[in-house]
């Protein structure tokens, strides 16, 4: 079992818990880091719930998280291994809750549809109508994760079938939006040619401009969570050099801030400085900030 310090640092908007805890059974992995989580917000309770599993997926996860954090929206899937500050982990249940502060809204959603712009576009609908108002200009933090085979390869977000969420159909797509005065910051690390042999210091460099770009990106406000999306290809390519290429992220970020992430089949992003790509061995690096109440 590992377990992931939460931040402490002055007096935040935003509170965020991260709990990771390794076992073959799902169901144990999930209870365990959900009570993990919920300890970092030290007393709030959680509003959005990000979940990610590796090893085998199971949908009963949902109801034993709600049991240990109440009704709260979870959104998420199943992945091939989770990046904590050990490395990649190919069993176990990596849980994020976010506890907002005043003036910011959340919303999680799975749907399923005739394809995936279809699925797309009900979650949108879904998360849209269940909040109670909508700033005039957006902004904030949307994941989303997608079943393979549904879409493009750069929108095939998790390399194995389970999405997590409520749906009434067999779900396509999880998502979850943040809309809120908090910063974030986008990175992305371009990919390789498949079947190239691509040079490992390259991609770790690029991995690094990837983490010191999303940083940047929060314009001098306190990181309180960075999430690496990286697929599988880039992990695969690296080899041994993997462990090198977490070292150097966590060399990017502060030793109090959770950074953690997920292996997938294929990545996509769009944001500041960030664009659409399909590329095959890509990377993104998610930041989020805020700044202590004045």
């Amino acid at each position: 079992m590992l377990e992931i310090a939460p931040l402490e640092i002055g007096t935040k908007t935003l509170q965020v818990g991260v709990g990771f805890a390794t076992h073959q059974d799902a169901i144990w992995a999930a209870v365990r880091a959900t009570a993990m989580a919920r300890a970092g917000l030290q007393g709030s309770s959680a509003e959005m719930v990000l979940l990610v599993t590796a090893g085998v997926p199971s949908q009963d996860t949902m109801p034993m998280i709600r049991s240990v954090l109440g009704p709260v929206g979870v959104a998420g899937g199943a992945t091939a291994a989770i990046l904590t500050h050990n490395g990649a982990v190919g069993s176990g249940a990596l849980v994020v809750c976010l506890a907002n502060g005043d003036g910011a809204v959340s919303g999680v959603a799975a749907s399923s549809g005739r394809d995936l712009a279809d699925a797309a576009q009900g979650a949108a609908r879904l998360i849209l109508a269940g909040w109670p108002f909508r700033m005039r200009y957006p902004r904030g933090l949307g994941l989303a994760f997608c079943r393979p085979g549904v879409g493009a390869p750069a929108e095939s977000f998790l390399s194995t079938p389970a999405v997590y969420g409520a749906s009434q159909g067999e779900p396509i797509v999880s998502a979850a939006c943040l809309e809120a005065p908090y910063s974030t910051g986008l990175g992305y690390a371009e990919g390789f040619e498949a079947g190239s042999m691509p040079d490992r210091p390259a991609l770790i460099q690029g991995t690094v401009e990837a983490t010191r770009a999303a940083v940047k990106r929060l314009d001098g406000d306190a990181a309180r969570l960075v999430l690496v999306v990286e697929s599988d290809a880039r992990h695969r390519a690296l080899g041994s050099a993997a462990g090198d290429e977490w070292t150097a992220i966590k060399n990017e970020v502060d030793a109090r801030v959770p950074c953690v992430g997920w292996l997938c089949q294929s990545v996509a992003a769009y944001g500041r400085g960030v664009r659409p790509a399909d590329a095959h061995g890509s990377l993104v690096v998610v930041a989020l900030g805020d700044a202590p109440r004045r």
